[in-house]
């Protein structure tokens, strides 16, 4: 609802609104610190597109564009901050996703922290070697040094995981679900508030 609500929202005041909500949550779920920590990799995709936007259109699209990503991002993180990538699947298995489909997603929530954890010890192997690989424009060359080991890596592990796949037996019928407990009364009455919230928001802001 947060993600959709973020699409919903035309006006900058509205969007620049969501934003300041947005963050003074962080400090209340206790999760500030981990995303000043991740703005590192967040503030350069934010400000490639708002370069990319003012280029092609004007100062007003690419700051609305950059406010919007940012919330996106943002409530992506809370997401997967405060929710496991266990709970995230079941949920989307309860609601009839595939489970091929839930199985990639969670695979791949699963194999994000292994991959930053190897970029990290490309770095540190390609700057001990005297390769300037920290983000400025000169060094742009210099970064197929970090993508070409990080291809071969990712490379080598989807073949270990489609081996221990198959061995496995991965996709074989009748594979036993593990049992889900119901919703209560409470769950349902937070959803259709929540819900309710949505609507007359979405409302408010294309009346």
């Amino acid at each position: 609802m947060a993600i959709l609500a973020v699409f919903l929202a035309r006006r900058p005041e509205t969007l620049l609104v969501q934003c300041m909500i947005i963050l003074f949550s962080l400090p209340l779920l206790g999760i500030g610190g981990a995303l000043v920590r991740s703005l590192g990799l967040i503030c350069p995709m934010i400000g490639l597109i708002f370069i990319i936007t003012f280029l092609f259109y004007d100062v007003q699209t690419a700051l609305l564009l950059s406010v919007r990503l940012l919330n996106l991002m943002t409530v992506s993180f809370i997401l997967f901050r405060v929710s496991g990538v266990e709970e995230i699947g079941n949920t989307l298995k309860w609601i009839g996703i595939p489970h091929s489909f839930v199985f990639i997603f969670t695979t791949a929530m699963r194999y994000v922290p292994l991959i930053g954890q190897k970029i990290r010890n490309i770095m540190d192997a390609q700057t001990s070697r005297g390769i300037d690989l920290r983000p400025k424009i000169k060094n742009a060359g210099n970064f197929i040094a970090l993508l070409m080991p990080l291809l071969i890596q990712s490379f080598v592990l989807s073949d270990e995981l489609a081996i221990a796949m198959e061995t496995r037996g991965f996709g074989r019928k009748g594979r036993s679900i593990r049992k889900m407990h119901p919703l209560t009364g409470l769950d349902y009455s937070l959803m259709a508030i929540g819900l309710g919230f949505l609507i007359l928001f979405a409302w408010w802001e294309n009346g």
